[in-house]
């Protein structure tokens, strides 16, 4: 981790995806350049020590210049005082990028706060910004950016709940999609957040891939068994030369559909994957295994 980086999680703490760190960086950058210049006159007696702070974070630069000009090396306390500096004026940028910021809710980008939708997506940006979305409605704590609960009562934060309803509002949307799309596949009513629906490109018939996130491996493969269990009461069963659970078809009007959860587990194991598509089992619908010939005569009658 690099030294912006630590003083940013330390003075704002798990700020609200990079927007907070996006926006501080540009004045952080100006700092390590000019040495703090314009904060001296407000700290006087600390703006040296802000401006070793600012050497620290190009150690190499420092290195260079101190070898140079035969400057002695700060101490270590002097140091750590100096970075305190710089990081208590990193969380008061931050704080007031937090308060000019809303955040898209559909692509996570920032915006200023007298935009009403986002520039980078068009989507409608929210009423509050990124430090309104963390002042508790219960308590009137302010808390840090991408704080959820309040430090000073224990109350989700507005920013929180927010977030909560554009997710379950995004998934209803996924699930609205897929009835309308794929209508001849039970739609998926097993839990979970972060839906997509994708449909698949370059495959022979048509295919779509469907994920979701669950809590945990476990409650991801129950709700995977749930669905098969959706699947059956709703007519697909196993078919074909190779019968497995994890293939279910069904024919709706002589159309194929197929649901394949045999590789649903390939990539995080709380993320199942699931590719639904119109294929055909293999040997066909109500495949009959073939009956074994007996060989003729009194040796095929008894070793037959």
């Amino acid at each position: 981790m690099g030294l912006f980086d630590k003083l940013i999680k330390d003075a704002v703490g798990n700020a609200v995806s990079e927007a907070v760190k996006k926006a501080v960086q540009p004045k952080a950058d100006e700092l390590a350049a000019n040495a703090v210049s314009q904060a001296a006159n407000a700290l006087n007696q600390t703006a040296n020590q802000t401006a070793a702070a600012a050497g620290a974070a190009n150690q190499a630069a420092a290195e260079g210049a101190q070898a140079a000009s035969g400057t002695e090396a700060p101490s270590k306390e002097e140091m750590q005082a100096a970075l305190g500096t710089l990081g208590s004026l990193l969380g008061g940028f931050a704080q007031r990028a937090a308060e000019n910021m809303k955040l898209c809710p559909k692509c996570g980008e920032a915006a200023s706060a007298d935009k009403d939708f986002c520039p980078s997506c068009g989507a409608k940006l929210p009423d509050m910004t990124v430090a309104d979305g963390v002042k508790c409605a219960k308590c009137g704590k302010q808390n840090e950016p991408g704080t959820r609960f309040c430090s000073g009562c224990g109350e989700k934060l507005p920013a929180a709940v927010q977030a909560e309803q554009a997710a379950a509002e995004a998934d209803a949307e996924v699930l609205k999609q897929w009835a309308e799309k794929l209508p001849d596949f039970p739609v998926w009513s097993c839990g979970g957040s972060d839906m997509e629906l994708e449909q698949e490109t370059g495959t022979e018939t048509e295919s779509w891939r469907f994920s979701v996130t669950l809590v945990t491996p476990v409650a991801a493969e129950n709700a995977v068994k749930q669905y098969r269990q959706v699947l059956m009461q709703n007519g697909f069963k196993t078919e074909g030369q190779y019968p497995d659970e994890e293939h279910l078809y069904k024919r709706v009007n002589g159309v194929s559909c197929h649901v394949d959860t045999e590789h649903c587990f390939q990539g995080d194991a709380d993320s199942p994957t699931i590719y639904l598509d119109h294929s055909q089992p293999t040997g066909g619908y109500d495949y009959q295994k073939p009956e074994k010939k007996q060989s003729g005569g009194l040796l095929g009658a008894l070793f037959g």
